[in-house]
């Protein structure tokens, strides 16, 4: 039996989750989803926005604001937001912070944090096992952020090189060439025993969050489901969400807002924690 779920309260409305396991925080995605699953393609260029796509082309819709704001909630409560490399690079404005939505609910969530002992902004973490990443974009830009880059050896090197400042960014080497299961592992027990991160709030892509849950560290996801049915013969490679109804994901809540039926918030969790 599913719990109800408010995906858009009236007020600010915290939300709730278990305790960080022992050695690694627990680790939650968000993530919005056509009707059949699809999640993200291969850009064909700078006007082709999954995301949009998915969302039904129109960002005003009732169940769009919702989601919005659902995923600045789950950013409120959150240690350290994260990316992989392919999310930054077409999103290169993108940094996982809190106020940007404005009004009372900005000044809630940026209070909520405040007295909960968090910093204004949370860390923000990004996954790239090359190093490739664009070290001129905001994220490793703007003075009230930590920016942490999970990488390899090859990686550190080069952004070794390519850093005017190393010191704005911390690297978290979690391989050779290549960071596998444990090396995932290993990066975020050392988030955990080094930054004091708590909370992972990972916002994707696609490629990331299926080496979260192959590393069984991805704990759960929240998931907006559209009513946007895409044709996958219409793009080029193809992503679909991890599986969870097919596997051993538990739905524990969903709900669809009174303004728009045609959106659904469903909460799945993958790891059992009391």
């Amino acid at each position: 039996m599913t719990a109800s779920f408010s995906a858009d309260p009236a007020g600010f409305e915290p939300v709730a989750f278990p305790a960080p396991w022992p050695s690694r925080p627990w680790i939650y995605a968000n993530v919005i989803t056509s009707r059949n699953g699809i999640v993200t393609w291969v850009r064909a260029g700078a006007h082709d926005d999954p995301i949009r796509a998915i969302a039904g082309g129109d960002f005003s819709r009732p169940g769009r604001r919702a989601d919005v704001r659902l995923m600045r909630r789950l950013r409120a409560s959150a240690d350290a937001v994260s990316f992989g490399a392919q999310t930054l690079r077409d999103q290169p404005n993108l940094i996982g912070r809190v106020d940007d939505v404005g009004g009372d609910l900005g000044e809630s969530l940026r209070r909520f944090r405040t007295e909960h002992g968090r910093s204004p902004v949370p860390l923000q973490v990004i996954y790239s096992e090359s190093g490739r990443v664009d070290l001129t974009v905001p994220i490793f830009n703007t003075p009230e952020l930590t920016p942490i880059v999970v990488t390899t050896s090859a990686g550190e090197r080069r952004l070794r090189v390519g850093s005017r400042d190393d010191r704005r960014v911390k690297l978290l080497v979690a391989g050779a060439e290549s960071v596998d299961s444990s090396g995932l592992i290993r990066a975020h027990e050392r988030l955990f025993d080094e930054l004091r991160v708590r909370y992972v709030d990972c916002e994707g892509g696609a490629v990331i969050l299926a080496a979260l849950h192959e590393a069984d560290i991805l704990d759960e996801i929240f998931v907006t489901v559209t009513d946007v049915e895409i044709d996958p013969a219409a793009h080029v490679g193809i992503k679909r969400i991890t599986a969870l109804d097919g596997g051993r994901a538990r739905l524990i809540a969903e709900s669809r807002t009174d303004s728009d039926a045609g959106y659904r918030f469903q909460r799945w969790r993958f790891n059992p924690r009391s």
